[in-house]
């Protein structure tokens, strides 16, 4: 009987390590790419799925999407440490990079018309009496989030250059959260005008008649989106995947082809105090 026994724990035991041998000698980790999410959830996935699997080519590592429901929450998980690479607009990052000093940037977004900066605008409705930034004075104004750059932050200065008090001069109503939908509050007339992002303008002319709209300003140019890491990533990886980005060039057919849905031309190189103007900025605004 004790043999018997013997003989069953042995073979199991063969068994196991037969198995274990057929394995990896070392798992493929996981890399939580996380997005600041400007646009919806399926919005983003869809643009971003293609970068995503080029990473986990090029890296030899799994790399998933995480898209947060909105920008407090994408910045409390990554202070969590629930996302290893992270793409955020100017004002997040320079916002993360103060309270995580650890997070390194590793490329510097570049777009086909924009190129590596990007500015905000202010919409009306061409119906709306509103021609010029003065105009809105006593108005009621809608933006994406407080920490949205070219859908709060950018305007806000641009207000202040024109003369506005932006506490006192018009009605901010609640954050739309979205550029999506604070194109359609103006253009529902839920609002009298709005703040966002230059090129997200264009996103919406198969929903609204966006001919209809007026671009009564635009903000300054700033630093672009980064592509940074979080300190969860390690140096190897983060070198990866920093060396991947750098080689899809803006104006390479094979840029197009990974970055095309994501609205990006490629990636150039970039360092911290590139942003510094952008900090200062940011202070002026109090979102810094």
């Amino acid at each position: 009987m004790k043999k018997g026994i013997k003989k069953i724990v042995v073979l199991g035991l063969l068994a196991v390590f037969a198995a274990g041998c057929s394995l990896p000698s070392i798992a493929a980790a996981e890399i939580r790419f996380g997005i600041l999410p400007r646009l919806s959830t399926m919005e983003m996935t869809s643009m971003f799925t293609p970068l995503a699997d080029y990473l986990t080519k090029e890296t030899g590592e799994k790399v998933s999407l995480v898209i947060p429901n909105d920008f407090d929450t994408f910045k409390s998980m990554a202070k969590a440490g629930q996302m290893d690479l992270l793409f955020a607009n100017s004002i997040v990052y320079i916002q993360l990079k103060r309270d995580m000093p650890a997070i390194a940037p590793l490329a510097l977004a570049a777009e086909a018309k924009a190129g590596t900066r990007f500015r905000g605008i202010i919409i009306t409705r061409k119906d709306s009496g509103i021609e010029k930034l003065q105009d809105l004075k006593g108005k009621k104004l809608i933006f994406v989030d407080k920490d949205s750059a070219a859908g709060y932050i950018f305007q806000m200065l641009l207000l202040s250059k024109a003369g506005l008090v932006v506490q006192k001069d018009f009605i901010t109503l609640p954050f739309a959260k979205k550029h999506d939908s604070v194109t359609l509050a103006v253009f529902n007339k839920a609002a009298d005008a709005g703040g966002i992002r230059e090129d997200d303008l264009d996103k919406m002319k198969e929903r609204v008649d966006i001919s209809q709209l007026r671009i009564v300003g635009y903000s300054d140019f700033f630093p672009n989106w980064p592509m940074f890491a979080a300190s969860g990533l390690g140096r190897e990886a983060a070198e990866k995947i920093k060396n991947a980005l750098l080689r899809l060039k803006p104006n390479d057919p094979r840029a197009e082809q990974i970055l095309g849905s994501a609205k990006l031309a490629g990636f150039t190189t970039i360092a911290d105090s590139d942003y510094d103007q952008l900090r200062k900025a940011a202070k002026l605004a109090g979102a810094f």
